[in-house]
C-alpha cells in the first residue's frame, strides 16, 4: 500500500515537472550572428538603421549592436522577414534570445518584444532587464504567459494566433537605460510547440 501511495506521488510530481518546464520544440529559426546581421536593424530614435555586426563579443562569436542616438525614443531590434514567415508556425512555441546593455541605470517602462499584425499588438514584458553581461530570456507564445493584447488587455490564446497568422512587425527591445547606450542581442531561436 506504502509503496503504491509513493508512486503515484512520483508520478504526480513528473507530470508537475513537465507541465513546469515543457520540452522545446523543433527549431523554426535560428539567428546566432555568426557571418552577419543575418538582416536584423535598429528602429528607434530617428532610424531604422543597419544593427552593428561583430564577430566577436557574443555568447559564443558573434552578435548585433544597437547605438542609441539619445533622442528620447527607446529603440527595438527589429526582426526579418525570415522570422516573420515562421511566427505562425510559433502558436504554443517559444521566442528566446540573449540581451546585454551597457549600463546599470534600468527602465522598465517599455515593452520587450512586440509582434503586430492585422489582428493587433501583442507585447510582453520580463520582469527583469538585461545586466551588463549576457542575460537569457524566454517566453511561450501562449496565453499562459500573460501577453498583452492592444496595449492594455489580456491576450486570449485566438487572439494569439490571429496575430501570428500575419505578422507584419516584430521586434526585441534593446534600450534599458536612460541617455546614453548600446545593447546588444544574440542567439535568437524561436520554436515551435512541443510534440
Amino acid at each position: 500500500m506504502v509503496r503504491r501511495s509513493l508512486s503515484a506521488v512520483a508520478w504526480a510530481l513528473s507530470v508537475t515537472a513537465l507541465a513546469c518546464h515543457p520540452v522545446a520544440g523543433r527549431t523554426l529559426i535560428r539567428h546566432d550572428f555568426t557571418d552577419s546581421a543575418q538582416g536584423w536593424i535598429v528602429s528607434g530614435d530617428t532610424r531604422p538603421d543597419d544593427a552593428v555586426f561583430s564577430r566577436t563579443g557574443g555568447r559564443p562569436g558573434g552578435c548585433i549592436t544597437g547605438v542609441d542616438e539619445a533622442l528620447g525614443e527607446t529603440w527595438y531590434f527589429l526582426a526579418p522577414r525570415t522570422v516573420l514567415e515562421q511566427l505562425p508556425k510559433a502558436v504554443n512555441g517559444a521566442i528566446s534570445y540573449s540581451l546585454k546593455q551597457s549600463g546599470a541605470m534600468i527602465s522598465l517602462f517599455d515593452d520587450d518584444v512586440v509582434i503586430i499584425g492585422p489582428a493587433g499588438r501583442l507585447s510582453y514584458r520580463f520582469k527583469a532587464a538585461p545586466g551588463t553581461d549576457w542575460t537569457d530570456f524566454t517566453v511561450r507564445l501562449s496565453a499562459t504567459e500573460r501577453w498583452t493584447w492592444n496595449w492594455n488587455q489580456h491576450a486570449t490564446q485566438e487572439q494569439i494566433a490571429r496575430v501570428l497568422a500575419a505578422p507584419t512587425l516584430f521586434q526585441i527591445r534593446g534600450e534599458y537605460v536612460t541617455g546614453d547606450d548600446t545593447g546588444s542581442l544574440d542567439n535568437f531561436v524561436l520554436t515551435a510547440a512541443a510534440p
